[in-house]
């Protein structure tokens, strides 16, 4: 197993997170707002669409992560399905955008057949590929660096669209109230376009560009007796305490970030006040947010645990994601309209992405060292399986957030097909009090369920060294 990575393997993994990343952003900053708002679809339904493909997800990605462990197949164990998912995902992406006129049972209906199509299609690439990981380097700290090209490009490519679908798609028009650019439904559907071209772009070069490693993956395992032991044997590895702390911890997590991000497009006109061209602005400064990460993750992490950093990272993100909004609530904050509200957001903004990337970064770098723990238990090496938990929590970031989204603007009332202009200030005040608060406690649940994580960078290495010493056994008995 190769411990230090090609540059084309670093660029198989980049291009994997800007498709991922661009499918993500375009889900979780558009999504609601476009089928609620100009769509006409009731916000709660919206929801409940993305909710119940979320739901299929609690299913195909551990049976994908299964399937991917055991395939026995001339291109390896992952490749085919990395093959296979090229086109389904680009095609769903598009669909997504450029729906039929129908009425609100009719796009309920599309909106829940179109996000299964796309999960399911997404699952069949991030499954087998984050699953490459283990395998490529077991070195505790090039996991994380092989990760943060993967994360930091996603954002810097998904936060570079979305700058340019409020500057190009979305941008306000001469004589138009500011933030109606939002309500243009062209924009998206020449955005997703433009967005589905580039991640079939980005899938294939993950795909091919990996391929030349395959002889060099572990094989398959033997096939499985029966039906039922697999099952239990997957249940087993499912039911691991550090496995399901970190669930627990991203999944909750992701919550937080999903939620900050499918009410994103509503905050920043209707409770910040600020016009298309100012959310433009502070998206543009959000493209620092990766390469900071990008720099500061390998710094943070070199010589210490992932755990107790990644409790850092919650914490601090506590305090620049509900802070601002509870301080406003509250009158400690800069007015409205003012220069120094503006400039507070834009460096605001910049560290708060800046800490989802690292999250996102340390949450996959500590799966993958779960692999050899388990596979020091039971003798079994199952990346496919445990790295589902990877598409899962990406998955739960977009649905959890735009179902919690979606019932807080049913829950205040939240008018359809406004400008920010006409929508009722105590509305606005109500939105606050729930958002600032819901994501508090969603990332306080991420690090009550992080305390339970056990690995640190001692305990891999005596795993490390407790494979080494299992394998020299088998050859030498």
């Amino acid at each position: 197993m190769a411990t230090a990575p090609s540059g084309l393997t670093r660029a198989s993994f980049a291009a994997s997170g800007i498709a991922g990343g661009l499918v993500a952003n375009g889900v979780s900053f558009f999504l609601l707002i476009y089928y609620s708002q100009v769509l006409g679809l009731d916000p709660a339904l919206a929801g409940l669409a993305m909710m119940i493909s979320l739901a299929f997800d609690a299913v195909t990605d551990p049976l994908v992560g299964r399937w991917s462990d055991r395939l026995q197949h001339r291109l390896g164990r992952r490749h085919p399905f990395l093959f296979a998912s090229i086109v389904p995902v680009a095609l769903a992406y598009y669909l997504l955008w450029d729906p039929p006129e129908l009425s609100q049972l009719g796009l309920f209906l599309y909106l829940l057949v179109v996000a299964v199509a796309l999960r399911l299609a997404l699952t069949l690439h991030s499954v087998p590929f984050n699953a490459l990981l283990p395998e490529l380097t077991p070195e505790y700290d090039q996991r994380t660096r092989l990760l943060n090209y993967s994360n930091a490009a996603s954002w810097f490519l998904g936060t570079l669209m979305a700058v340019a679908m409020y500057a190009w798609w979305l941008a306000d028009r001469p004589g138009e109230p500011a933030g109606s650019g939002v309500l243009r439904a062209e924009g998206y559907v020449d955005a997703g376009l433009v967005a589905a071209v580039a991640v079939l772009l980005c899938l294939a070069l993950a795909a091919f560009g990996t391929q030349s490693v395959i002889p060099r993956l572990a094989p398959p395992p033997p096939k499985s007796g029966s039906v039922g032991r697999m099952w239990r044997e997957g249940a087993a590895t499912l039911g691991d305490r550090n496995f399901l702390a970190l669930v627990a911890s991203g999944i909750a997590g992701a919550a937080a970030a999903g939620t900050s991000t499918a009410l994103w497009a509503y905050m920043q006109p209707y409770f910040w006040g600020f016009s298309s061209d100012q959310t433009s602005l502070i998206l543009a400064a959000q493209l620092l947010s990766a390469v900071l990460a990008f720099a500061l993750t390998p710094a943070l992490t070199r010589g210490r645990d992932k755990k107790p950093v990644l409790v850092g990272i919650s914490v601090a993100a506590i305090g620049v994601g509900s802070g601002p909004v509870l301080l406003k609530l509250v009158g400690w904050f800069p007015a409205t309209g003012s220069e120094a509200l503006f400039l507070i957001m834009v460096a605001l903004g910049v560290v708060q992405v800046m800490l989802l990337v690292m999250s996102g970064v340390l949450t996959g770098s500590m799966v993958a060292d779960i692999v050899e723990s388990r596979e020091v238990a039971t003798g079994r090496r199952e990346e496919g399986l445990l790295f589902s938990v990877l598409s899962f929590i990406g998955k739960v970031a977009s649905g959890v957030g735009i179902w919690t989204g979606g019932v807080m603007l049913a829950l205040i009332r939240f008018p359809a097909d406004t400008t920010a202009v006409e929508v009722a200030p105590e509305v606005i005040e109500r939105l606050g009090w729930l958002y600032g608060p819901a994501l508090a406690v969603f990332y306080l649940l991420s690090i009550a369920a992080l305390l339970f994580y056990r690995l640190g960078r001692e305990t891999h290495a005596a795993n490390l060294a407790a494979l080494k010493r299992m394998q020299s056994e088998a050859i030498d008995p």
